[in-house]
């Protein structure tokens, strides 16, 4: 088919193998005097034809500026404002822009995306786990924050492929760092009573009694309100989290439907989160007015939210005291599932009082205990199968 211009914003051609061809005309080499012209292929012409009027605007508007001159910096930015923040919360949008900001820009933000090749990145990938902390300490990146990195560039260049601003995703010939099995930290059931002895005399006892009970996420233990918590029924239910963000915490839905649950509470949690309302309305009540009533089952004295980091250092802390080896705040929702599995609740149960949204989440994370629970297994088994002996005559 010939080729169709339309008022001299370029031309449209439909191709042998069914796509349409578009030609936009982009100004003159000033050194050849030759027209310059940058192409890309649609599905439909009605798709060719926005695109060519897209250029032409930026055009006129002096928005445009010419693939080869685009640099890696330039055109990460642009997709975090144009394709990511209105798509992501703010955290995510915030996480993806440090990451960019503090590793990828310093590295490789100047050079141009078009020149950019698969060995530029796997150099990049491996300085980064062999020395590439931000903080200046000695020592690399970890394999997940290298991954991270990947992801976020193969995200990046795949949509610049789509905007015809390269014509293939370099990072998908790369080779980023595997992904080891990662080991899962929990408290024996020793170190648990160690651990709760010392916590009895914190402030937020019974915030780690009650994650230990129910094995919610940080962020949901701490956006935990009243209003989720039936102290008759003895249940609560999970329908926000508490982050953290540039600002301060802010809350937010739990990322996934199987995230917002309802978690029976063990006998002991409920005795305890009902002494804790009684404290907390003694201090509503001695505070007056200076007291910030936002709900908060678990919040500092004046009523204000809880900073995330500050409480898992009031964690980290409580570990030091009890002379318990250094685990993350993370691992007592492990805890809590290991505890259930040894105690012999099937894993479709633990599964719904964790909020994963896949079975098999669940089943690869608590393998190692299902493993040692097999000794156990095979003795029961045993006693079943056990002739017993008849009394002689």
């Amino acid at each position: 088919m010939a080729g169709k211009r339309g008022h001299g914003e370029g031309t449209i051609y439909k191709r042998k193998d069914g796509r349409w061809e578009a030609k936009a005309s982009i100004g003159f080499d000033p050194a050849t005097g030759r027209l310059k012209r940058v192409t890309k292929y649609f599905q439909t012409r009605k798709e060719a034809q926005d695109w060519l009027a897209k250029v032409a605007h930026e055009k006129n508007t002096g928005a445009f500026v010419e693939p080869a001159r685009v640099t890696l910096g330039e055109w990460l930015d642009r997709w975090l404002e144009v394709y990511v923040r209105p798509s992501v919360r703010d955290t995510t949008y915030q996480n993806y822009e440090t990451y960019i900001r503090v590793h990828i820009k310093p590295a490789l933000g100047d050079k141009p995306i078009q020149k950019l090749m698969p060995g530029d990145l796997q150099a990049f990938y491996n300085a980064k786990l062999e020395g590439g902390r931000a903080d200046g300490k000695e020592g690399g990146l970890s394999t997940r924050a290298v991954r991270y990195l990947h992801f976020l560039l193969s995200a990046a260049l795949k949509q610049a492929v789509k905007e015809g601003l390269v014509s293939r995703n370099v990072a998908e010939a790369t080779n980023p760092p595997k992904q080891g099995k990662k080991e899962i930290q929990y408290l024996t059931t020793e170190e648990i009573q160690r651990f709760l002895q010392v916590a009895r005399e914190s402030r937020y006892y019974v915030a780690m009694l009650t994650e230990l009970g129910t094995g919610l996420r940080r962020g949901e233990l701490l956006g935990l309100k009243w209003e989720d918590v039936d102290l008759k029924r003895g249940v609560i239910t999970v329908r926000r989290q508490l982050v953290r963000a540039k600002g301060g915490p802010v809350f937010h839905e739990p990322k996934t439907d199987a995230g917002v649950r309802t978690v029976t509470l063990p006998a002991e949690v409920l005795r305890e989160l009902k002494a804790h309302k009684a404290r907390q309305n003694e201090e509503k009540l001695l505070l007056g007015n200076a007291y910030e009533d936002s709900g908060l089952v678990f919040c500092q004295a004046n009523g204000r939210r809880l900073e995330p980091r500050n409480f898992t250092r009031h964690f980290d802390n409580l570990l030091k005291k009890a002379g318990i080896r250094h685990v993350s705040f993370h691992s007592l929702r492990h805890t809590h599932a290991t505890e259930l599995l040894r105690l012999g609740v099937n894993l479709k149960t633990i599964q719904g009082r964790l909020g994963h949204s896949n079975f098999n989440v669940t089943a690869n994370f608590y393998a190692h205990i299902a493993d040692e629970l097999q000794q156990e297994a095979a003795e029961k088994i045993n006693g079943v199968l056990k002739v017993k002996k008849q009394p002689a005559g």
